[in-house]
C-alpha cells in the first residue's frame, strides 16, 4: 500500500511537508498503474517547486519513498507552492477514493 502523509501548519491550510512511502501492490513491477500515476504526481510536484517556484525542497527519493518540504521564501512564492501542492493533494485523494485498497492519505498538523 501506498502512505501519502501530508503535514500542515497547525490552524491553517498551509502544507509544509509530504511523505510517500511503499508501494501500491496493484499490479506487478512495471505494470502498477497506481505506483506509477503517484510517482509521476510526487516528483512532477518536486519539480515544479524547484524549477518553476525556487524553492529548494530538500528532497529524498528511494525507492518507494519520497519526500520534500515546503518553505516558501516570500507571501508570493507561498501562493504558488501551495496552489502546486493543494494540487498534489487533491489528486491523491482523488486516486485513494478510485483505489482504496491501494492509497492511504494522511494529514497531520504541526
Amino acid at each position: 500500500m501506498i502512505h501519502a502523509h501530508f503535514t500542515k501548519v497547525a490552524g491553517t491550510d498551509e502544507f509544509i511537508s509530504v511523505k510517500v512511502k511503499g508501494h501500491s501492490g496493484f499490479d506487478t513491477y512495471g505494470e502498477d498503474i497506481v505506483c506509477a500515476s503517484v510517482s509521476s504526481l510526487v516528483i512532477a510536484t518536486v519539480n515544479a517547486l524547484e524549477e518553476y517556484v525556487g524553492l529548494d525542497t530538500a528532497y529524498e527519493v528511494e525507492s518507494g519513498y519520497t519526500s520534500f518540504n515546503i518553505v516558501p521564501i516570500d507571501e508570493y512564492t507561498s501562493i504558488q507552492a501551495q496552489a502546486i501542492a493543494n494540487t498534489l493533494f487533491m489528486a491523491i485523494v482523488g486516486m485513494s477514493e478510485e483505489y482504496d485498497d491501494f492509497i492511504r492519505v494522511t494529514i497531520q498538523e504541526e
